[in-house]
């Protein structure tokens, strides 16, 4: 993997802060090669009401909606109703990020479930899609979910020209009520590294390059209940950059 600053940002557990960018370069190279954003939902900046958050794409299953949770550091909750397989599904809502040759795309997440056994969910990118869901997944996506019924984190990038391809268990298992920190960085057009807790999860290394889509994607955040229970998935925070190597 290339030791570049920007290699380190998994490492270091920075990359969800955004005093990163500042630390690694001057305000004037993130200006000219970066662009991406984050939150810590510590504000009303994005959040609006529990249908709508400024620039993304709510859309509710049933009762689904996404709250400001008074916690320290900021949280956002997807909060699912109480029919089983409602929930929420929260997308940018423009799709901003392409994977190409002279640039890296570095995504990064701290999440955590009410209920793992019972909920299923995805955090990553994505083409639009209202539904994205381990029943649902787009053709062009590049993430982490778990589907109800285990504790099992898998990790998924496949694209139009790859076909459908099997997710991969990480082997890291998921728990009640326990954040847990997500990340990858899609190398131009050539492999995805993952990242678990800070650490890289070299069991979920994609280097086939048709998996990769070469496409135009959004961030998202889906979340599904899978009981008679309002289970939620709790987002702490989320940072997507893009840089031009």
């Amino acid at each position: 993997m290339p030791n570049s600053p920007r290699s380190q940002w998994h490492r270091n557990g920075l990359y969800g802060r955004d005093r990163t960018a500042w630390t690694l370069f001057s305000p004037e190279t993130f200006a000219r090669q970066m662009f991406g954003n984050f939150s810590h939902f510590v504000g009303p900046e994005e959040y609006q009401s529990t249908t709508a958050m400024n620039g993304f794409t709510v859309t509710a299953d049933g009762a689904g909606t996404i709250v400001l949770l008074d916690r320290v550091g900021g949280w956002l909750q997807l909060l699912a109703g109480v029919v089983e397989g409602q929930g929420v599904n929260l997308q940018q809502a423009h799709e901003t990020f392409l994977p190409a040759a002279d640039r890296d795309i570095h995504f990064g997440c701290r999440i955590e479930l009410d209920d793992a056994t019972e909920s299923q969910w995805f955090a990553g990118l994505a083409i639009t899609d209202t539904d994205v869901d381990v029943g649902t997944i787009p053709a062009d996506i590049v993430g982490y979910w778990s589907h109800d019924g285990d504790l099992n984190l898998d990790f998924q990038a496949q694209s139009t020209a790859s076909g459908v391809i099997a997710a991969v268990d990480t082997g890291q298992d998921l728990a009640d009520n326990t954040a847990i920190e997500l990340g990858f960085t899609i190398h131009g057009i050539t492999d995805i590294h993952t990242w678990i807790n800070g650490r890289e999860d070299t069991t979920a290394y994609v280097n086939t390059v048709a998996n990769i889509p070469i496409t135009e994607m959004a961030m998202v955040f889906s979340h599904r209940t899978g009981e008679g229970v309002t289970n939620s998935m709790k987002i702490d925070w989320y940072n997507i950059v893009q840089c031009y190597v």
